[in-house]
């Protein structure tokens, strides 16, 4: 399917996504939250989708893991799986029709891949506690 559902814009051919991206997750996250105040251009935004998607793929399963290892009423738990569920739902979602859907979709992403790394985080500073 082209990254940008009925437009002209169908991609650039064939993307081998397995390897690491040239895109720091970091980098991603800011260019898709930023896109409110800028637009970028069609290749560059289906490379932070991507590197977005890759990054909800990957880190979702090890969360929600580090996660159901605490007990069930611990917080940081709670906002963990709610973080991952967020970010799963997103990713599984998908644009809509046209660029400007193509933008909120990754805009979306990077907000919930942002709360993923947040809580990510969280479970490693927060070892043992509630």
């Amino acid at each position: 399917m082209p990254p940008f559902p009925r437009t002209a814009h169908v991609g650039g051919g064939s993307r081998d996504f397995s390897g690491s991206s040239p895109v720091s997750i970091g980098q991603a996250l800011r260019e898709a939250t930023d896109m409110q105040t800028w637009l970028p251009a069609p290749d560059r935004l289906s490379e932070v989708t991507e590197r977005l998607l890759d990054y909800i793929r990957e880190t979702a399963p090890a969360v929600e893991a580090a996660a159901t290892a605490r007990p069930a009423d611990c917080l940081v738990r709670r906002a963990a799986l709610a973080a991952v569920q967020e970010a799963r739902e997103r990713a599984e979602g998908g644009p809509g029709n046209g660029y400007a859907s193509a933008i909120a979709f990754a805009r979306g992403l990077g907000k919930a891949a942002g709360k993923l790394l947040h809580q990510q985080r969280r479970l490693q500073w927060n070892g043992g506690g509630r």
